[in-house]
């Protein structure tokens, strides 16, 4: 029997006939097998993650809602081809394994992708998806028959029955959330709190490409004061060696494993890349990056504020478009990875449907820490120019979001400073000559950056230039030392005069120092300096994924 069903969207009616759904296509529910899993994709989850993992959504599991405690669902949140998917899929087979329960996988991508006109009913989509999870034709392994079945919520009710269950969706950040008025995410998201989760033995876990959708489905759960998620943060690679060898990839380096965001579904992705096939996410990144560009959201304040969430990684920072291009910490916080942010940065600076235009400093700048990036990823393994370029980075990061630290940069906060650089001299080796070719800015207050080039320039990597007013200005001196050693004194007969001399040091200390006239932070004081995103681009972090003994 076909049921004729018009659903109107975007003021296009289209026809759907749905079949009549009998019950006995189901398998009972503690029958439903987990999802299959390649055998030819490497896993991007190790044994201590997954084992963790399923215990925390285990610990909910067998938890209910309370007068004051109530249960949170749990959310694996990364970015467009990041491994939430395999992920979801390891976990059930687990909680398949180490429970009874029915363990029920779904998804609103790859082979069952939500229809246009199921966009306006949330509920039976999901239900025709737990459907065809739970077939008992499962020679049937196309979605075709159960895209169009006349699933109803009362028929997976009466299914389930009093069955133990857990329910892993995949991708629901693809639904479309409506306003609370129009009844239809907050009906969807009250059927799944009544029957996957308020219930001890009753549970689902999500998987999302941006945290923000976490946060809406929350509030829709319970309206009058929104339920938490707890967010599982997905693993990052632990060792370069291991990473190597897991994703079959011998020549793959420090370098890039950093460039990917340590993210290990993307480092496979790029190996796939080298055989000369196209597998990472570039349309999802170009299609973020236009959706921000057509909104006519680019502006000289939300690119500052793009440039304060490297620092802070506070999510509202991010214009929501491009969420799906950043890796997801604890606490909702957002880091950057270089391979998407290095051409938001690109394309942002460059386009020519930015309207009004970025200030052309800001536009510089962008492009400067754009080739900052490309020259980290391809510089030689120990030349020591990889540390410089992170650190110039984070100069930049810190001049444009306006956010400066009490001892590598320690400027007015308050202030804004437009920013330029000095042209690579690379004949100078006098300091003095040096920043007597710093120029007079067109507006104050103004830092300008410079980088000695010259093998026999003593002492200083990086020299800065702050005009805080036509007559008043300032000198900060950079060394950068991947390792532990303290070069010699930088006071030499240079009638120029530093307002500090800093020694970035990659092995560095527990507290921060002076000797021998230079000024030496701490480890977590460059670990502040460098941020949420930037914290794990540091030296003292290589080691320990290179696991290699310090260097002198």
């Amino acid at each position: 029997k076909l049921i004729n069903l018009r659903v109107s969207k975007s003021s296009i009616d289209v026809p759907v006939q749905l079949r009549q759904f009998h019950m006995d296509e189901l398998l009972p529910p503690m029958e439903v097998p987990p999802p299959s899993i390649s055998s030819t994709d490497p896993t991007f989850v190790d044994e201590e993650w997954l084992s963790g993992s399923v215990q925390s959504v285990i610990s909910h599991y067998e938890s209910e809602d309370e007068d004051v405690l109530r249960v949170r669902p749990t959310a694996f949140i990364r970015c467009s081809r990041g491994g939430k998917t395999r992920a979801l899929k390891e976990m059930a087979r687990r909680l398949k394994s180490s429970l009874h329960a029915s363990v029920i996988f779904v998804s609103f991508h790859d082979f069952t992708p939500i229809d246009e006109w199921e966009a306006t009913d949330h509920i039976a989509a999901l239900c025709r998806r737990i459907a065809f999870a739970a077939r008992r034709n499962r020679s049937e392994t196309y979605f075709a028959n159960f895209s169009n079945a006349d699933v109803k919520p009362q028929h997976i009710v009466e299914w389930l029955g009093n069955n133990p269950r857990i329910l892993l969706i995949d991708e629901l950040n693809v639904l479309e959330y409506y306003p609370v008025e129009s009844k239809i995410s907050s009906r969807f998201a009250f059927y799944l709190k009544k029957n996957f989760l308020m219930q001890k033995n009753q549970y689902f876990v999500f998987s999302s490409h941006y945290v923000s959708a976490a946060g809406t489905l929350a509030t829709y759960l319970d309206i009058s004061s929104p339920r938490l998620v707890s967010i599982i943060e997905l693993p990052l690679i632990r060792k370069v060696c291991d990473a190597r060898e897991i994703f079959n990839w011998p020549e793959m380096n420090l370098r890039h494993a950093l460039f990917y965001g340590l993210v290990p579904a993307l480092i496979y992705l790029a190996r796939l890349e080298n055989n000369g096939e196209k597998y990472l996410p570039f349309s999802k990144r170009d299609n973020g990056i236009d959706d921000c560009i057509k909104k006519g959201i680019v502006t000289n304040k939300s690119v500052r504020n793009l440039f304060s969430s490297f620092i802070t990684g506070n999510k509202h920072s991010v214009l929501e478009p491009l969420h799906e291009l950043m890796n997801t910490a604890e606490n909702e916080k957002l880091r950057w990875i270089p391979f998407h942010m290095t051409e938001v940065l690109r394309r942002f600076a460059s386009s020519n449907d930015v309207f009004p235009p970025l200030e052309p400093s800001l536009q510089h700048a962008m492009l400067k820490i754009n080739k900052l990036f490309e020259e980290f990823y391809d510089t030689n393994e120990n030349s020591g120019e990889a540390w410089e370029k992170l650190f110039l980075i984070g100069v930049i990061v810190r001049v444009l979001s306006g956010q400066f630290d009490k001892v590598i940069l320690p400027l007015d906060s308050s202030k804004d400073y437009s920013i330029s650089f000095n042209k690579e001299l690379t004949s100078i080796v006098d300091v003095d000559e040096f920043v007597g070719r710093f120029t007079k800015p067109d507006r104050y207050p103004h830092i300008e950056i410079g980088q000695p080039k010259h093998a026999a320039f003593a002492h200083y990597d990086l020299i800065i230039l702050v005009h805080e007013s036509k007559k008043k200005r300032k000198l900060y001196a950079y060394q950068l030392k991947e390792g532990s050693k303290i070069p010699d004194d930088p006071v030499d007969k240079a009638k120029t005069k530093f307002e500090a001399c800093v020694l970035m040091r990659g092995q560095s200390q527990g507290l921060s120092r002076s000797t021998k006239n230079w000024i030496i932070p701490s480890t977590s004081q460059i670990k502040e300096f460098f941020g949420e995103s930037g914290k794990h681009w540091t030296p003292e972090e290589w080691r320990k994924l290179m696991s290699s003994p310090p260097p002198s």
